[in-house]
């Protein structure tokens, strides 16, 4: 292989590399739009009065994404209060134990509520919201470069530039000098 052809396969091999990188990360974006993953609620986490995620926070799903509801305490049900129109989500309101778990595919958009009737009025209930795309919150604490800090960094890198310099022009055209004998 001369070094043509060489410098060619790189080329050809890099090219191709970089559209195979690009593709793979758009069907990547795209099937991560599409939903159809799968999500799991704690049902009475720990034994707390709680579904975890969705008493807190509303948990965020896309359509099509199925989410398994695990018994991890005894005692709890779950009892749909309000849906979408034209959704068919009927809960499971027999009253399970530790260990159980029941599993349902959200498709139809909307708020999806629900609670454990023997524990209502604990405050046990929960809600699903399908969307057509997850929100992210701007993280809160991320840390700011003070602007000392910025010109610290621009300082020192202009030191190491004229050092590593000073260094190549000694080492290129040295710097033994003969010394005269005063004799």
């Amino acid at each position: 292989m001369t070094d043509g052809n060489a410098d060619m396969s790189r080329r050809a091999f890099l090219t191709t590399a970089a559209g195979t990188a690009a593709v793979a990360g758009a069907t990547g974006a795209a099937a991560g739009q599409e939903g159809g993953g799968t999500e799991q609620v704690m049902v009475g986490p720990g034994g707390s009065l709680v579904f975890e995620p969705g008493t807190e926070e509303p948990l965020q799903i896309l359509p099509g994404t199925t989410v398994e509801f695990v018994w991890d305490s005894d005692n709890h049900n779950i009892v749909v209060d309000s849906q979408p129109e034209g959704a068919n989500w009927e809960g499971h309101e027999t009253i399970e134990n530790t260990g159980f778990t029941y599993s349902h595919t959200f498709e139809t958009l909307g708020t999806y509520e629900y609670y454990c009737e023997p524990h209502l009025s604990a405050g046990m209930e929960a809600t699903i919201e399908v969307v057509e795309e997850i929100s992210t919150p701007e993280p809160a604490n991320v840390p700011q470069v003070p602007d000392s800090a910025k010109t610290l960094g621009v300082a020192t890198t202009f030191a190491m530039v004229a050092t590593l310099g000073l260094a190549f022009f000694f080492m290129k055209y040295g710097g033994d000098y003969e010394l005269e004998d005063d004799e």
